[in-house]
């Protein structure tokens, strides 16, 4: 099985990427989310370009995906006050990026059986990462979930549904536990301390397939931007655990860029190949 992986998008993504995507012959394109700048037609204009792939995808909402700067801004300052009263509209948000992905799917909080052999657990959706369950009064209503406790058992009740004993993790954010450090896969580098800002609940539903004897094959997301806040080495894009598990941070942004060396524009995404019990995964850049 061969994936295509796109990161956080922000508004990168156009008809030169739908060919160069068809063109690789995946089974099928993965998005991690985040497609929108800071304005919802943004989200819109690249689900209108996304929608013309001919081959399968599905999409991962990221934080900045339906949700207002308002929204992003009080997310961001914790103030549970302003994040209550700015909550709505989301639904309808959704419901329009639904309807402009056309045959992409939209997804969160879901099971996507890839094929006969290898199931899809798609993670919690709009995940803004670290210890704070962020969107809580939407999240809440569309699913039920309104903390990270819930949000973790949701997603291994997943796990029990999926049908393989082969997974997939897509989510926007990865999972605790790969390192404190600004340069982790899923560290913090907006504080000079660093810190963990992977998503519990993932972690959550990680050991849970361990411990069904489920074999997770590769969890893949983003959100964590490889170009440091502040300067510094890139992030960590891959890491295998000691469970022979991948981890992919696909989130290269800005995705779309210019080769200083060649001058040529390039557009990067992460190829995936499933091989049995094992994944590998490499950067791919097509020039534009």
């Amino acid at each position: 099985m061969r994936l295509g992986v796109v990161g956080d998008v922000h508004l990168a993504f156009g008809p030169k990427d739908v060919a160069a995507l068809d063109a690789e012959g995946y089974d099928a394109i993965l998005f991690v989310g985040d497609l929108a700048g800071y304005s919802h037609r943004g989200a819109l204009k690249v689900a209108r370009y996304i929608a013309t792939l001919k081959t399968p995808t599905w999409v991962m909402p990221g934080n900045h995906d339906c949700m207002t700067a308002q929204q992003m801004f009080a997310e961001m300052m914790g103030h549970e006050a302003t994040i209550a009263m700015l909550s709505g509209g989301e639904e309808a948000r959704v419901a329009e990026l639904r309807e402009a992905l056309g045959a992409a799917k939209l997804t969160g909080y879901a099971v996507a059986e890839l094929s006969s052999d290898v199931s899809m657990i798609c993670a919690r959706p709009h995940s803004f990462g670290g210890p704070n369950f962020a969107y809580k009064p939407y999240l809440g209503r569309a699913f039920g979930v309104e903390n990270l406790d819930a949000s973790g058992a949701r997603l291994c009740d997943l796990v029990d549904e999926a049908t393989s004993e082969r997974l997939i993790f897509l989510a926007h954010n990865g999972p605790t536990g790969l390192g404190r450090e600004r340069h982790d896969i899923w560290g913090c580098d907006f504080k000079r301390q660093g810190g963990d800002f992977g998503d519990q609940d993932l972690r959550d539903a990680l050991d849970h397939a361990r411990a069904r004897g489920k074999r997770a094959l590769a969890i893949v997301a983003g959100h964590m931007h490889r170009q440091l806040r502040g300067g510094g080495p890139d992030r960590t894009a891959f890491v295998r655990d000691e469970e022979g598990t991948l981890f992919i941070n696909a989130a290269r942004v800005p995705r779309v860029f210019k080769d200083t060396a060649t001058q040529t524009e390039q557009r990067h995404h992460v190829a995936l190949r499933i091989e049995g019990e094992r994944a590998e995964a490499e950067d791919r850049l097509i020039a534009g």
